[in-house]
This record gives structure tokens, C-alpha cells and sequence, in this order.
């Protein structure tokens, strides 16, 4: 686990960059309103999809730096970098202080077997990631063109039925994203 003064270097640098791409209001309302929550939100379930508190501030700024270093390929670098940092903030979870998307797993059978230390909230509204993160930017009034819709709408993959409608034309943003998500993932270097 991270100490507390490197999970708050970690999310002040998220926020710098985001001021850097966006409406910097839109980020002091989402700071304000979820700015603690989402300082220790994990990413995921288990510690090996992030399941740490600073998991999906990492993870958003790790992808963040894929996409900057994949402007030669795709252009659109601010843009790139303004979903990249978006992308997964619906796994905060609601606007509620109560409903976080994950919380301690409590079941000691799923944290040993499985490697759980978080499971879903069951008190959080069932949406997928992409959809929650839409709600939220919405929320917060970030402005977004059509094309950074999609890359977020589709971030999850296009393996996804809901998003393979969009695989035949995906546009260098949304595709910017994709890669710079699978080289995170997957330990690929830029």
C-alpha cells in the first residue's frame, strides 16, 4: 500500500494535467464533490486490476502517459490525454458519500482464494463503467466533442455487444485510447 503523502502527490498531479485539458471548473466541482473518494479509489477487485487505494488515479495516469507518447501515431494529444484521464472515473461510483463502486471484501474465503481485497457495492446503481463515467461527466460539466464521447463509450473494449457497433469505424481518438489502455495493461512499452 501507498503512504498517504505519495496517494496525494499522485492525484494533485492528476488533477495539474486535467486543469491542463479541460474546463478547470469542471475539475474543482469534481474535486470538491468526490475529490477524497476518488484520491483512494481502487481500480478493481484484486490487486492485480488495481485493487489498492490510488489504483485508478495510477492507472488513469499511467494510461495518460501511453497516449502522450503515442501522439505521432494519433494525434490529438490534449484530447488523448483528457479521456485517458477520464476514462475510468465512473469506478468511483455514485454522487453519494455512501455508494463507492467497491468496498473491503469482507468474505475472508473470496480475499484468500481469490485474491479479493474489494468487491461491488451492492448500495451502488448497476451501470456499466463507460455509462457511469458518462453520467459523471455530465454531472460535473465537462465538455467533451463527439469523439471523445465515443473513445470513453467504448473504452472497456470492443468485445463488448454494446460496443462493436463502433469497431468498424473508430476514429484516431477513440483508437489512441484503445492502444494506450492495452499497452498499460499489458506491459507494452511505448
Amino acid at each position: 500500500m501507498r503512504d498517504p503523502e505519495q496517494l496525494v502527490q499522485q492525484f494533485e498531479k492528476y488533477c495539474s494535467v486535467l486543469k491542463k485539458v479541460t474546463n478547470p471548473e469542471s475539475v474543482e466541482r469534481l474535486v470538491e464533490q468526490l475529490g477524497q473518494r476518488l484520491l483512494m479509489c481502487p481500480r478493481g477487485l484484486t490487486e492485480n486490476d488495481g485493487g489498492e487505494p490510488g489504483g485508478l488515479i495510477e492507472f488513469s495516469l499511467a494510461v495518460a502517459g501511453a497516449a502522450k507518447g503515442l501522439k505521432n501515431q494519433f494525434g490529438h494529444t490534449k484530447s488523448l490525454v483528457k479521456v485517458s484521464l477520464l476514462h475510468e472515473l465512473g469506478r468511483a461510483g455514485d454522487l453519494e458519500d455512501t455508494t463507492d463502486l467497491y468496498v473491503i471484501q469482507e468474505s475472508d474465503w473470496h480475499r484468500e482464494k481469490l485474491g479479493q481485497v474489494y468487491k461491488y457495492n451492492e448500495n451502488c446503481s448497476r451501470m456499466n463503467i463507460a455509462h457511469r463515467t458518462l453520467w459523471l461527466i455530465s454531472h460535473f460539466q465537462f465538455e467533451l466533442t463527439r469523439e471523445e464521447w465515443v473513445a470513453i463509450n467504448v473504452s472497456q473494449g470492443l468485445h463488448l455487444p454494446e460496443n462493436q457497433f463502433y469497431g468498424a469505424s473508430l476514429d484516431a481518438i477513440s483508437a489512441g485510447l484503445l492502444s494506450a489502455r492495452f499497452t498499460v495493461l499489458h506491459g507494452q512499452d511505448n
